[in-house]
């Protein structure tokens, strides 16, 4: 039974390690729905200029079933990686956010912003992830369920805005028409990888 949706907008992230070493990375994400036993994914498009200071304000939604919901069993899984031609794409990292965490702090009045740190695939934190989201339909925290959050996420910043540092996410850059139109063809490249 789906009762709710989450709609997220997967902004920027900043400060990343660069993983290329030689060349700027280009970096996409990829966004996991973890818990349910129908796996949700969706992509960012590649972005190619932001090197370590991506950005994307790409959206994207997920069917949210109230009861996996209720019981903590839903796991929020941002993955980045950087876009190789010839070799294949390299981790950067990751962010785990179980997803009763956001739904207990969320107001249901607009889509809120929030700030995580980068996981590494080498267990060190280096760099942020910048999202938004909201969840429509019926309320799902009737009765919240307690649930004691893993150690192995960070916790957004819980004055709003900022990150988990207290630093303020840059804001986003006014796109100019041509990089309105390589965006546009780096979606519809994504959605072709999707589709192979």
């Amino acid at each position: 039974m789906v009762n709710q949706t989450l709609e997220l907008r997967i902004n920027s992230a900043s400060d990343l390690k660069n993983v290329n070493h030689i060349t700027k990375m280009d970096v996409y994400a990829v966004i996991t729905l973890l818990g349910d036993k129908k796996k949700q994914k969706a992509k960012t498009p590649i972005n190619r200029s932001g090197g370590s200071n991506p950005t994307w304000n790409h959206a994207a939604t997920f069917p949210v079933k109230e009861e996996l919901a209720r019981e903590g069993r839903l796991t929020l899984v941002v993955n980045l990686f950087s876009h190789r031609r010839i070799r294949r794409d390299k981790a950067i990292g990751k962010v785990e956010v179980p997803l009763l965490n956001l739904l207990s702090s969320t107001n249901g009045n607009g889509m809120k912003f929030v700030t995580y740190q980068v996981r590494t695939p080498s267990d060190q934190m280096k760099g942020s992830l910048t999202f938004s989201y909201r969840f429509n339909g019926a309320p799902v925290i009737a009765g919240q369920a307690h649930y004691q959050a893993p150690t192995s996420w960070a916790p957004p910043n819980q004055q709003g805005y900022g990150g988990p540092n207290g630093y303020m996410a840059p804001p986003t850059p006014q796109l100019t028409r041509n990089q309105e139109r390589l965006d546009i063809v780096d979606t519809f490249a994504s959605v072709v990888d999707l589709l192979k």
